[in-house]
């Protein structure tokens, strides 16, 4: 059985690999710059199912707080905003999405609703874009028939899926004689041919749910978590295993001095590559008297591509908004709004010496009554926090949540 499932996910990965051809050209064509009011109205209208069945859709999804969510292709934000209520502060949602028009208004429409745990990621067409192992339920609604390249798309979702998570799949029914004309010439398979490929992709079938949808179905599956090696040496209990003297690894901050420390790993796999490009998205800042832990990470990062010699360098953006807006102003202005020094004066002033570009969001310091020319000298005010993210994205840059 296990050898099968070996060969199973073996050839999934070298169909995902040869997948060079879209199945259906131009379907997403409207979407490269997208009427934002036109489709809020079809997307989010009383005539449109999902629409007035959305709360239980997302309750078919039970989702609990804290979880991580994946809305895919969240279009303007119907189900996000309904998730990010469902997940609780302590959760997040990922809204993806390829249309950048739509991210900046979920943005706006999560902020004016107060929702601080919503995420854009602006993805290709063909992956989602999303952290490895970062996602307890990715929720498809009425998109998976554009995905232009399914094989790949699939194989991301199962890289971002935590072992034992969830894929929710919501899509039209297509069915010869029965389906309208548009549905029949609009999606391109229909629920049989759907179950085969996110099968083939290593998820397992777990509930379809009746009776809720009339001219849609909703599939529920779970990734399956992953085999054991065969020949994986069984773990030895710590008591009984032998003592023995090893050498500590010295930590070292070759790019940032003194920040972001690492350790040297030998014979360690996932080691930095050359010309890594990352943006940090900075948001949380507990404690007005010490520096994000966003930029601690991004000094670590950098300190990991300059530990393994030269050569292995990253590109490195810091975008800031939201509760960490204010570390972006100069000290006197710090001080005179928050009654602390500075505390980040240091680690700013190394980081961007190491060339990383660090931005704030300018809506950010107006919504909090900053002035934007006291900002620090080496740092520059984007526009916005989203459109920031967003650009960096489609520069190639790895996106990277610092909540």
């Amino acid at each position: 059985m296990r050898r099968l499932f070996v060969v199973a996910l073996l050839l999934v990965s070298l169909l995902a690999f040869a997948q060079d051809k879209s199945v259906k050209p131009g379907i997403n064509d409207s979407f490269k710059n997208p009427d934002v009011e036109k489709y809020k109205n079809t997307f989010e209208g009383e005539s449109r199912e999902v629409f007035v069945n959305r709360e239980k859709l997302v309750a078919a999804c039970d989702v609990k707080a804290g979880m991580v969510v994946a809305d895919i292709g969240a279009g303007t934000g119907l189900h996000t905003r309904l998730f990010a209520k469902a997940v609780g502060d302590e959760g997040q949602v990922y809204a993806v999405d390829i249309a950048a028009k739509f991210l900046e208004h979920i943005q706006k429409t999560s902020r004016d609703a107060k929702l601080r745990n919503i995420t854009p990621v602006l993805c290709n067409e063909d992956a989602v874009d999303l952290p490895k192992g970062s996602v307890d339920v990715a929720f498809i609604c009425d998109t998976y028939h554009h995905f232009e390249f399914p094989q790949k798309t699939l194989a991301s979702l199962h890289r971002a899926i935590k072992p034992g998570g969830k894929l929710v799949i919501v899509d039209f029914k297509r069915i010869e004689g029965v389906s309208s004309a548009w549905t029949l010439n609009h999606v391109r398979a229909g629920q049989e041919v759907v179950e085969k490929e996110v099968a083939a992709a290593g998820f397992k079938k777990a509930d379809e749910v009746k009776d809720l949808l009339k001219d849609n179905y909703l599939l529920v599956f779970t990734r399956e978590k992953d085999e054991p090696k065969k020949d994986e040496p069984k773990a030895v209990p710590k008591k009984d295993q032998p003592k023995k003297e090893e050498k500590k690894a010295s930590a070292a901050t070759p790019v940032v001095p003194g920040y972001g420390a690492v350790v040297e790993i030998p014979n360690a796999v996932e080691r930095p590559q050359k010309d890594s490009k990352v943006v940090f998205d900075v948001t949380a800042m507990k404690d007005s008297a010490k520096p994000p832990a966003g930029l601690e990470r991004a000094a670590t990062l950098l300190n990991l591509a300059g530990a393994f010699g030269p050569g292995v360098n990253a590109k490195v953006v810091v975008v800031l908004h939201g509760d960490s807006t204010a570390i972006a102003l100069d000290d006197d202005a710090y001080k005179a709004t928050t009654g602390h020094l500075h505390p980040a004066t240091d680690l700013l002033t190394k980081l961007t010496k190491a060339g990383v570009e660090v931005q704030v969001c300018g809506q950010s310091l107006s919504r909090k009554g900053l002035d934007a020319g006291k900002v620090r000298k080496d740092l520059r005010v984007a526009a916005s926090a989203v459109s920031a993210v967003i650009n960096w994205q489609s520069r190639g840059y790895a996106y990277i949540p610092a909540h």
